[in-house]
């Protein structure tokens, strides 16, 4: 009895010594909510999830004003060295469009070590790097000059026929007043029509202006003239673009600048840092990586990586299938890299904002099963939510509800769209579920599919020939994909929106009017994160929009936000910026 209970002390002693060394590990901004090791009252309610949660939004925001600061920077460089404002944006190279570029976690643990995990604050933290903002994303110039044409800009004319006074004769006096005999003429003059230009030399008709005499009648009979100008034919001429040579700016906006964090918080990584025989750089490291294996039960993601939109509709498009079939290709697509595997993990149609945050492994059966995972999918939670956003029908639950909701098929009839299962090891059933994608460049057969330790990815995986070949039965693949909004919406979702339009202010180096997915913008198109496929339909306070646009890390880092695309700027600056909530009623095309 007391070898079991002490046991039982040194379980609970290894248990709390854990506990603790965990809590000590950790960044104190996180920890300190949480457990107020430092006498601070710690936070009602607050978990580790919802500290990080707080925590990576400040980060986010100061980040964004960074971010900001830079480009209004470009502006500045540019107005106060006269350059030209269109060349100028047409030049921005902008490197801090791509990526976020910083890890939060290294942000909170750096700023933690700098105060000895002491007194650490959100308030603090925030003023320390917004006091650093302006150098997040280095801004470098060269000045360059362009020779442009100055286009000639000419008329077409069109010709008129006018009754004309040719001669006039004096007839005689009556009361002292000259009386007048008037000769008349019908002829032929020009107007200015249509005006023109050309970046070219050009030979066109030339006319010149003449006066003309009018006659005035009154009671049936002229009476007197007026004076008009037209114009009449005087050959042709050779018109010559001129040019100019303008000076302009080509800016860099380079990427977030790491070595931000260490200045903003004071700290010479190469230090000693306190009691420990560590540098400051490596007590921050091992900080950071202890809060992403608390968060995420490791270090990394292990997701693949995202398609780009040029990827995924090159792929589709490559594919000999039906729109019915791209359109539930182009909705498996759209998770690519986006969304981790969970086991367990299910999800309604639409986005799910609980997506890429920590969260309770429950559903038994997994080495992963009682961890905090990366919220996801599973495999066959994936595919239920691929059919179920792309065209309503649910598939079936688990790979054991999928496998006999569909027949048979062979390789020659496979087709985007159509599934795979991978068998037990030992017969008993089956582990695995793909969707088929088509074909590769090099023909292979390619599949979209939730896999472990990867999250949804698109691949020809090793265990492909052993994959029995299937087809849902309750999916009409040959119905035609809705082109308007049918029967109930999908999600809802709470949105950022703010307007745009097609100028350098707006788009930058885009700013011609065509969008991301290749068309010329128009009202009612809108940029969002590529989360939302194009084709996408929101619904806006009463109105549809479409999703054909993206727009740079502020859009891409943030599935909340909307921009709407109006054609004049005016307009998107007195339209401003506002929260609402929208409703999502198709995902993709």
């Amino acid at each position: 009895m007391r070898h079991t209970l002490f046991k039982i002390l040194v379980c609970i002693c290894l248990f709390l010594l854990f506990l603790i060394t965990m809590i000590v590990s950790l960044p104190t901004i996180i920890s300190n909510s949480i457990f107020g090791l430092d006498g601070t009252k710690p936070a009602e309610g607050a978990t580790l999830m919802s500290a990080y949660t707080e925590m990576s939004g400040a980060v986010s925001d100061v980040v964004d004003e960074g971010y900001n600061q830079s480009l209004a920077y470009v502006d500045q460089l540019i107005a106060d060295g006269g350059y030209d404002y269109d060349l100028s944006m047409d030049a921005l190279v902008n490197y801090a469009q791509s990526s976020a570029g910083y890890d939060v976690c290294y942000i909170l643990a750096a700023y933690s070590a700098s105060m000895q995990q002491q007194n650490t604050g959100k308030d603090d933290m925030v003023s320390k790097l917004r006091g650093c903002a302006g150098d997040m994303f280095p801004v470098t110039s060269e000045e360059k000059q362009k020779e442009i044409i100055i286009p000639v800009s000419y008329y077409t004319y069109k010709p008129i026929t006018l009754t004309v006074v040719t001669n006039k004769v004096q007839t005689g006096t009556i009361n002292g007043t000259p009386q007048y005999r008037y000769e008349t003429a019908s002829k032929t003059y020009y107007l200015p029509d249509e005006a023109h230009s050309s970046d070219t030399a050009v030979t066109v008709d030339a006319y010149k202006e003449v006066a003309v005499d009018i006659p005035v009648y009154s009671g049936g009979k002229i009476t007197g003239t007026t004076t008009a100008s037209y114009y009449v034919a005087n050959g042709q001429e050779t018109l010559t673009p001129g040019t100019e040579i303008i000076k302009y700016l080509e800016c860099t906006i380079h990427p977030f600048d790491n070595a931000v964090i260490a200045k903003a918080f004071g700290i010479d990584l190469n230090a000693k840092y306190d009691q420990f025989n560590l540098t400051y750089g490596e007590v921050i490291q091992n900080m950071a990586n202890a809060l992403k294996r608390t968060l995420y039960g490791s270090v990394g993601s292990g997701q693949a990586v995202p398609l780009t939109d040029a990827e995924l509709i090159a792929f589709v498009n490559r594919q000999n299938c039906n729109a019915t079939r791209k359109h539930i290709l182009s909705t498996a697509l759209s998770l690519v890299g986006k969304v981790p595997y969970f086991w367990g993990g299910k999800s309604a149609p639409g986005w799910n904002d609980e997506w890429n945050t920590p969260k309770l492994v429950t559903a038994a059966g997994s080495s992963t099963t009682g961890t905090i995972r990366p919220y996801g999918l599973d495999c066959s939670g994936f595919s239920t939510w691929v059919f179920n956003t792309a065209v309503g029908v649910d598939i079936g639950a688990g790979t054991s509800g999928q496998y006999p909701n569909s027949v048979a098929v062979s390789a020659s009839e496979l087709l985007p769209g159509d599934l795979g299962f991978l068998a037990e090891s030992d017969g008993s059933g089956w582990n695995h579920v793909l969707i088929f994608a088509g074909y590769g460049e090099n023909g292979e057969r390619m599949w979209v599919h939730s896999s472990g330790g990867q999250g949804v990815i698109l691949n020809s995986p090793s265990y492909e020939a052993s994959l029995s070949l299937r087809r849902p039965k309750n999916v009409d693949f040959n119905a035609p994909v809705p082109g308007d909004t049918l029967g109930t919406p999908i999600s809802t979702l709470e949105v950022d929106v703010t307007h745009y339009c097609a100028c350098a202010k707006c788009c930058g180096s885009n700013a011609d009017g065509i969008t991301a997915s290749g068309k010329q913008a128009a009202r009612g198109m809108v940029a969002m994160s590529s989360h939302y496929p194009f084709g996408t339909q929101i619904m806006i306070n009463g109105t549809m929009y479409t999703v054909e646009d993206r727009g740079g890390s502020g859009i891409e880092n943030d599935i909340h936000r909307v921009d709407i695309f109006v054609p004049d700027h005016n307009e998107a600056l007195r339209l401003g910026r506002y929260k609402t909530t929208a409703t999502i009623y198709r995902i993709g095309r």
